[in-house]
C-alpha cells in the first residue's frame, strides 16, 4: 500500500477507539442493508394497476413480446439486451407460481399515451420493479465491499454504503422497470474486481474485471466508460510496460465476450442495433422539452440539492487525494472524470443519467470523512464539527428520500380526477387527453389521445368532436417551469385555456389536472 493510503495509527487516541468500535460493530452492515431495502420497498407498488411512469411500458412491452413469442431478439435497441433478458426471467418465474397458465398467456397492458396506462396483471409489474429493488440493494453491499477493500478500513465501506443506502436518486430508480439500477450494479461489480486488479493483479482479477465491464456495457451503452477504471488500475504501476502485459488483453477479450453473450442481438441484428444507437444519440443531442439546456450547471445543482453535502465531500476528496497523489483516489476519480464531462456535453439532462457517478462520490467522500475523523485526534470541537457534517450529509438526503416515498404513495389528482371523470362524464363522451393524464376506460369513453394538447389549435378539437379536454401537469408544467425558454409553448397552452370553459381543476397530492369543456357556455 502506498504511503498516502496507509491508515493513520489512532489506537492510542479517543477517536481511534471510536473508530475501532465502528469497525467492530457487527450489526452496522446488516442494519445499513436493512435500511436500504426498506427505503426501496417503500412505495414499490406506486400507482398500480395504473401506469404513471413514461418509460416502464416501453420496456415491459419488449419483455412481454419476448416471453410470448420465445423470440430472444428484442427488436428494440435503445438499450442493449441484458436488462430485457433478466426481466424476461422474472416473468417466467411469475408464470411458475400459477399467476398465468404460461408465459404466452400473460395479458398485455393498456397504454393510452405517455404516462397513462393500466395493467391487468399488477403482480407481474411489481415483480419487474422488484428486480430493480434487488439490484439497488445489492449495489449498497458492493459499495461497502469496495470501500473496505480499497482502504483496508471497514469504516470507509460503512460510511459509503450508508450514503448509498439513503441516496434519493438510487432509491427512486430502484423502484422502476428501467435498466438504470442494472447499470449501477454492473459498474460497481466491475469496480470491485478492478480494486483487486489494483491491489494484487491476479489473472482471475483481470478476468472478472473484464467480464463485469462487458456486462456494464450490456446494461446500457454508456457503461463502456467503466473500462477507464480498469485501464488506470492496470497502468498505475508499470506505466507503458503494461502494454506488453497479457492480463490486460485477457480482460478486454472477456469484456467483449461478456457483452456478446449477454447482448448477442446487438451483433446478430446489427443494423437494427445501429438504428437504436442513432436514435439514442439523436435524442440526447437534439433535445427533450423540459429536460434540456445547461447540462453542466444542472448536474452540479442536482448533486448538491438532491444528494446533499456527501457529493461535495466527494469532490473535495478528489482534490485532496490528487494533491497527495493517492492512487486509491485516482482509481475512484477516473470514471467520474470521464463520465461527467461526457454527459454534461449533451443537450438532454436527466438525473438518472447522472446516477452512475454517485457511488464513486460516496466512496471518495467516505475516504475523506474517515481520514478527517481520525486526524481530529483528541480535539473535541473538531470531532464534533466533523461528526455534525457527517450527520448533516446523511440527514438531508434521507429526508428527501422519505419525502419522495411519501409523495409517491399519496393519492394525487391522477387518481381523484380519474374517479371524478368516470362518475360525472356520460358514457360515450368524446374526451381528449394528453400525456400523463388520468387513465380513462377506452370501452366507456371515446378517447382522442395526443402527445401534447398544444399539438393542435382550439379549432381542431372542435372540428374533431371533442367534448372534454384533460390537461396534465406532467406535460404542460414542463413548459411553464421555464417560460423564457418555452415562451411559444406557454403561449399556446394559455390560448387553449382561454378558448374553453374550465370545468374542474384538481391539485391533490401536489399534482395538477385541468378539465375543460369544449361546448359549455362561454367556450369559443
Amino acid at each position: 500500500m502506498s504511503p498516502s493510503l496507509a491508515p493513520t495509527d489512532t489506537r492510542g487516541s479517543g477517536i481511534g477507539a471510536r473508530l475501532q468500535l465502528i469497525r467492530g460493530a457487527r450489526w452496522a452492515f446488516p442494519a445499513i442493508m436493512a435500511l436500504a431495502l426498506a427505503l426501496r420497498l417503500w412505495g414499490l407498488g406506486f400507482g398500480l394497476p395504473y401506469l404513471y411512469h413514461p418509460d416502464e411500458p416501453f420496456n415491459v412491452r419488449v419483455v412481454q413480446n419476448m416471453v410470448k413469442t420465445g423470440d430472444l431478439n428484442p427488436h428494440f435497441f435503445t438499450y442493449p439486451t441484458l436488462f430485457y433478458y433478466i426481466q424476461a426471467l422474472a416473468y417466467g418465474a411469475y408464470s411458475l407460481v400459477g399467476a398465468v397458465r404460461s408465459p404466452a398467456d400473460t395479458p398485455s397492458f393498456v397504454q393510452l399515451g405517455f404516462g397513462t396506462g393500466m395493467t391487468p396483471l399488477p403482480g407481474a409489474w411489481l415483480l419487474g420493479r422488484a428486480v430493480s429493488t434487488a439490484l439497488g440493494t445489492a449495489s449498497v453491499g458492493l459499495v461497502y465491499l469496495i470501500g473496505r477493500r480499497l482502504a483496508d478500513r471497514r469504516a470507509v465501506g460503512l460510511a459509503a454504503a450508508l450514503w448509498m443506502a439513503v441516496s434519493p436518486m438510487n432509491v427512486s430508480n430502484s423502484r422502476l422497470i428501467t435498466p438504470d439500477m442494472l447499470l449501477v450494479f454492473t459498474i460497481l461489480l466491475a469496480l470491485l474486481a478492478i480494486v483487486q486488479v489494483y491491489r494484487r493483479g491476479y489473472p482471475r482479477d483481470y478476468a472478472l474485471a473484464g467480464a463485469a465491464c462487458g456486462l456494464a456495457v450490456a446494461a446500457k451503452y454508456n457503461g463502456a466508460l467503466a473500462i477507464s477504471a480498469l485501464l488506470l488500475a492496470h497502468f498505475l504501476a508499470p506505466g507503458r510496460a503494461g502494454l506488453r502485459d497479457r492480463r490486460l488483453y485477457l480482460a478486454l477479450l472477456l469484456a467483449a465476450a461478456a457483452f456478446t453473450l449477454s447482448s448477442p442481438y446487438v451483433l446478430l441484428d446489427f443494423r437494427s442495433a445501429l438504428d437504436g444507437l442513432r436514435y439514442n444519440a439523436n435524442h440526447y443531442t437534439s433535445g427533450h422539452p423540459g429536460m434540456e439546456g445547461h447540462a453542466l450547471s444542472y448536474y452540479l445543482a442536482t448533486l448538491w440539492q438532491v444528494e446533499g453535502p456527501a457529493s461535495a465531500l466527494g469532490a473535495l476528496g478528489i482534490l485532496r487525494g490528487l494533491c497527495r497523489r493517492s492512487r486509491a483516489v485516482a482509481l475512484l476519480a477516473v470514471f467520474p472524470a470521464v463520465y461527467f464531462p461526457f454527459i454534461s456535453s449533451l443537450a438532454v439532462r436527466n438525473p438518472r443519467t447522472l446516477m452512475p457517478v454517485t457511488p464513486f462520490l460516496f466512496l471518495l467522500a467516505a475516504l475523506l470523512f474517515v481520514e478527517l475523523l481520525a486526524q481530529a485526534n483528541r480535539q473535541a470541537w473538531l470531532t464534533v464539527a466533523i461528526a455534525a457534517l457527517g450527520f448533516l450529509s446523511l440527514a438531508l438526503p434521507l429526508r428527501q428520500t422519505v419525502l419522495n416515498a411519501i409523495q409517491l404513495t399519496t393519492v394525487d389528482s391522477r387518481e381523484t380526477a380519474r374517479v371524478w371523470l368516470a362518475e360525472n362524464l356520460p358514457a360515450g363522451a368524446r374526451v381528449c387527453i394528453e400525456g400523463y393524464a388520468p387513465y380513462l376506460d377506452p370501452q366507456r369513453f371515446s378517447l382522442q389521445v395526443v402527445l401534447r394538447m398544444i399539438d393542435h389549435p382550439a379549432e381542431w378539437y372542435v372540428a374533431n368532436g371533442c367534448q372534454y379536454l384533460v390537461f396534465s401537469q406532467g406535460m404542460y408544467k414542463r413548459y411553464f417551469r421555464e417560460p423564457t425558454r418555452y415562451a411559444q409553448q406557454v403561449a399556446a397552452y394559455e390560448a387553449l385555456f382561454r378558448a374553453f370553459e374550465p370545468l374542474k381543476v384538481f391539485q391533490d397530492g401536489g399534482y395538477e389536472i385541468r378539465i375543460y369543456c369544449v361546448h359549455c357556455h362561454g367556450s369559443q
